[in-house]
């Protein structure tokens, strides 16, 4: 499959496991779609016709599914699902909308009992959970490699876990950004981090209290960038903790060196003040997520963004990770005509002409296709979001990732206060995240 790096050139020219304990059940909001009217929605996305699905029942197929999004966004499930069902009368979509926190739980409950629906519609880190509980299915049973060659290796890896791929990607986003305040920025963007310090030190006055750069200094979420750039990642193909690791004592000294060698971070630092300085006009770059964009428009920010530079000492882009919402497979029900017409309704959820109409509400794509499109060319600042998305990798499933977020907080901060050394900081982050995955072994 492709990696990543093979869109950047053409773009630019947490995600743990969710509790076991859920609240009462609410009734969902279910959703009979039926065809759209002339006036009821934009123009329809063209559905494919080439495979026949056969009910031995007789009667259209039905395919149900539960999904957990927003209003806007099941108002857009809805119109794709009206186009999708008017090219293939034989198929009837019903959609049931669930709680942020409720869906995987009675997804769970309505499997024990081979009940539920065909599919969900989910954040990618539940597929962890699912899973492991055997309650869905893998998706190389469904679909071959060329179909899976159509998305962003990136957003594959939000659920891939030691035992397979768990998931179709439709949207990204949350994911970290180099954002940057054009009116103190006057000179183009470096392309590696050798350029973009020295750019950095010119932006940064410290006797006026203005700087260069801010972000969460002690948040791991923010150093996984760095790690991924140095060639590493929390967690590795086995879903292992991956943290004593050369690429990760580079990252830790990369941000040290930020604040104790460059001093182009202030030296006490948090969201809520970084956040605080860009906003004041006291920081020239913020490395924050795509959800603050629109509080920096309403600040009146002149707002740019770009991808951020490449690890001088690598040559590698930093790896923000990334989220997103995924279609999975239930394994418990399901005969096998509704299968066939749950796998042809998920591709064309999927397919290019589909996510283009994602992009109309600011959802990111994960189909390669969407990336070079013309929509995104005409949008600075979608395009630049789509430049750093493609760099990007999905939050690992796995549930180990919990034991490495867990290792990797004091670690930093350590380091981040200069009272240990990176390779110090690294193997105590190793044996705290390798205790901490025997003990959730033993509760298992």
């Amino acid at each position: 499959m492709r990696r990543p790096d093979a869109f950047v050139g053409a773009a630019i020219g947490l995600g743990l496991t969710l509790a076991a304990c859920m609240p009462a059940r609410v009734p969902p909001r279910t959703a009979y779609v039926t065809p759209p009217t002339a006036t009821s929605m934009s123009p329809t996305v063209q559905a494919p016709t080439s495979t026949s699905v056969a009910n031995p029942t007789g009667g259209p197929v039905t395919v149900t599914y539960w999904e957990q999004d927003s209003d806007d966004a099941d108002v857009v499930l809805d119109q794709l699902a009206a186009d999708f069902m008017k090219a293939n009368p034989g198929i009837r979509i019903e959609r049931s909308h669930y709680g942020s926190e409720e869906m995987g739980d009675q997804f769970q409950r309505a499997s024990a009992a081979n009940r539920g629906p065909v599919l969900v519609r989910a954040p990618n880190e539940l597929s962890g959970r699912l899973s492991e509980l055997k309650i869905i299915r893998p998706i190389g049973d469904l679909y071959g490699e060329a179909f899976l060659d159509g998305f962003l290796q990136g957003s594959l890896d939000g659920v891939t876990t030691k035992d397979g791929v768990w998931g179709v990607p439709d949207n990204n986003y949350y994911f970290l950004m180099l954002l940057y305040n054009k009116q103190l920025v006057k000179d183009p963007i470096p392309t590696d981090t050798d350029a973009w310090i020295a750019q950095l030190k010119a932006l940064t006055d410290t006797a006026k209290g203005t700087y260069g750069l801010v972000y969460n200094l002690n948040e791991p979420f923010w150093l996984v960038p760095w790690l991924g750039g140095f060639g590493g990642w929390p967690l590795d193909d086995q879903d292992a903790p991956a943290l004593d690791t050369l690429a990760m004592v580079r990252a830790l000294q990369f941000a040290h060196d930020l604040k104790f060698v460059h001093k182009v971070v202030p030296p006490d630092l948090n969201y809520g003040s970084a956040d605080a300085m860009f906003k004041e006009g006291k920081a020239a770059y913020i490395i924050n997520g795509d959800w603050s964009l629109s509080s920096y428009r309403d600040a009146k920010i002149d707002l740019g963004i770009a991808v951020l530079p490449r690890i001088s000492k690598t040559s590698r882009f930093p790896s923000p990770m990334t989220s997103g919402k995924y279609w999975m497979f239930s394994s418990k029900t399901g005969s096998q005509a509704e299968i066939d017409a749950a796998k042809k309704f998920v591709a064309f959820m999927t397919s290019a002409p589909a996510q283009a109409r994602w992009l109309e509400m600011g959802r990111l794509p994960s189909n390669s296709e969407v990336i070079g499109s013309e929509q995104v060319k005409k949008d600075p600042i979608l395009q630049a979001s789509v430049a750093q998305l493609v760099t990007g990798r999905g939050i690992p499933p796995a549930p180990e990732l919990r034991c490495a977020w867990e290792a990797m907080r004091p670690g930093l901060e350590s380091v981040m206060a200069d009272t240990a050394k990176p390779e110090d900081a690294a193997n105590l982050m190793q044996a705290n995240a390798e205790k901490c995955v025997a003990e959730m072994g033993d509760r298992r």
